[in-house]
């Protein structure tokens, strides 16, 4: 009967995933497919809402059925746009204010590329900078070579502010406390919970790198408006102000609404009138397919962990170490691929989790292709271990980067459970037994094995950067203890090579692979878009006891030969989904 069962289910799995890859194939390849874009275009882009790094397989929320497209999908367009003969030019939307950095510096850089064709590149915001604690929004609107206000919108871009909470001082009142440790001062992280306000090295360390920030920002902004960045600082000082002195100090192009934009964009475009938006142009079914020697790229995304939750329909925000070791695996022993990028954004996760990836990275260069790291909006802690292995390291001016240092924490609420009457009787054996337990607090010898694992694994993580990256010790000590740094501080600290977005990664991978620059190269993504259904397929099997991953499959003879009678049983012994339509482009 189990057998039966498990037959069952898995059959009707397979039946409805079928069954949706026949509608998609309807969708896509028949009366609804999308048809050659006309001879002569402008590009709508809206980025009201920029994208991230990784789209996710979520799809009770819908991401894996909308139009959305991720930042690198989102920068191989533009470079393919500023190529493109058809393209003369390119609206874009504005209006996320608090968008990561790193990536507003890859938009820019993208852009600028397209103006360097000679296309324009109009935008138009509603307003610039409503928050007053970021400005995200009006960076990227800078790229432009016209930016459109709204009226009403106005400027607000204040400067940069980052608000830290700190809990301990309500902690204590209701009697929880944190145990633990850090390794070090710059490590602030956990001060939140183990202090009740900034300590001074954490503060420094802050301080210098919002103004850093603010700094590439100011200067960007003088140099692309032509403004003295004094000047840009001044104004900056005295927002928020209404839109027609944003336009009079030269903040800002014009003043209007969408529509007024519009018609400057179509005057602009002279007698091509057609407007395309970036989905149109993704589909463009008149485009022949890049091909060329292959440019392998792997996402690290999220917290760091050996494997990523998530249920049933949705994947849990982070990046699987085993994952990301299996796609580089993959993409060092694929005979196409010449060279590896592996893109990182991500504020560490566990230590094992974070080396065993760095240990993947060392694997994959092994096998003779080089492996270049991308760095996104953050790579800090074990997102910056994860890189250090890599031939050639490369980050944003405004990543945020390093944090080489290590914390444990748990909360204690045993002064609470005393209050409330709560009594926690314990039976152990091992002198250790139980030391992290949130009803009572470790001793003073379990403090101090606590404090010999933090400095080992402290110790082992500095090791290897410095190693790595052939600092000495005094030079370790001068980038580690938590220290956090912008892109242009870390290359200045030699933790990274070169400063540039993904495009600069690429390039650089082709010239270690030594391709012909001259030549194009096709950037193929592993794992493959494709295995965001073959994650769901996985999970569902996994409700009927099937592991589906890995040549070890033991699956029940019945279930066998039922998957096997739709093509979804392969010869490894895996089970495995044949391709489908990409739904989420």
């Amino acid at each position: 009967m189990r057998r039966f069962i498990v037959g069952l289910l898995a059959t009707v799995g397979a039946l409805t995933l079928l069954a949706v890859g026949g509608i998609a194939a309807f969708v896509f390849n028949g009366p609804l497919a999308s048809r050659s874009l006309p001879p002569s275009m402008v590009l709508s882009i809206d980025l009201r809402s920029v994208p991230s790094e990784t789209t996710s397989t979520d799809v009770l929320s819908g991401d894996l059925w909308r139009g959305s497209r991720d930042l690198t999908e989102t920068l191989q367009l533009l470079w393919r746009a500023a190529d493109d003969p058809r393209i003369v030019g390119i609206y874009v939307e504005i209006g996320d204010e608090s968008a990561g950095l790193a990536r507003v510096q890859e938009l820019r850089q993208a852009i600028l590329r397209v103006r360097g064709k000679g296309k324009f590149a109009i935008g138009f915001a509603e307003s610039l900078g409503g928050g007053g604690d970021h400005f995200a929004d009006y960076y990227l609107a800078t790229a432009l070579d016209q930016i459109w206000l709204q009226p009403s919108g106005g400027f607000a871009v204040a400067g940069l502010a980052v608000d830290t909470p700190f809990l301990k001082a309500g902690m204590d009142r209701l009697g929880v406390h944190m145990e633990g440790g850090k390794r070090y001062e710059y490590k602030s992280a956990p001060d939140t919970f183990t202090e009740t306000g900034m300590t001074r090295p954490a503060r420094e360390n802050l301080q210098q790198l919002i103004d850093g920030l603010f700094g590439q920002f100011v200067e960007d902004v003088a140099r692309d408006r032509k403004l003295p960045a004094a000047k840009v600082r001044q104004l900056i000082d005295q927002a928020p102000f209404d839109s027609e002195r944003a336009h009079t100090e030269g903040l800002v192009d014009r003043v209007g609404y969408r529509a007024d934009a519009m018609n400057e964009v179509m005057q602009r475009a002279g007698t091509t009138q057609d407007i395309v938006t970036l989905g149109d142009y993704a589909s463009d079914v008149g485009r022949s397919k890049t091909r060329g020697d292959v440019v392998a790229l792997v996402r690290a995304s999220g917290t760091i962990s050996s494997t990523t939750g998530g249920g049933l329909l949705d994947d849990a925000s982070g990046a699987s170490s085993d994952d990301l070791v299996d796609a580089l695996d993959d993409a060092a022993q694929n005979k196409d691929v010449r060279a590896i990028v592996l893109r990182i954004d991500s504020p560490g996760g566990t230590y094992p989790a974070a080396d065993a990836l760095a240990d993947g990275v060392a694997r994959a260069r092994a096998s003779g292709k080089p492996v270049i790291v991308s760095m996104g909006d953050v790579a800090a802690s074990g997102g910056y271990l994860a890189a250090v292995r890599a031939d050639v390291i490369v980050a944003d001016p405004g990543t945020i980067t390093g944090s080489i240092g290590v914390f444990g924490m748990w909360p204690v609420a045993s002064d609470l459970l005393t209050t409330l009457g709560v009594r926690v009787d314990r039976v152990s054996v091992g002198a250790n037994a139980g030391m992290y337990s949130p009803y009572r607090a470790p001793t003073a010898s379990q403090r101090a094995a606590i404090a010999r694992d933090l400095d080992a694994v402290y110790a082992d993580f500095t090791r290897q950067v410095g190693d790595a990256r052939k600092l000495d010790a005094a030079q370790v000590d001068a980038v580690a203890r938590g220290r956090v740094f912008t892109g242009i501080d870390a290359k200045r600290a030699g933790l990274v090579d070169e400063l540039g977005g993904l495009q600069l990664a690429v390039s650089i991978a082709r010239a270690k692979a030594g391709i012909d620059e001259t030549k194009p190269v096709e950037i193929q993504r592993f794992p493959a878009d494709n295995d965001r259904w073959q994650r769901i397929f996985d999970r569902v099997l996994r409700l009927t006891g099937i592991d589906s991953r890995g040549p070890e499959l033991r699956a029940p003879k019945e279930v066998r030969e039922t998957l096997a009678r739709f093509g979804l049983f392969s010869h490894q012994g895996n089970v495995r989904l044949p391709p489908l339509p990409p739904l989420w482009r």
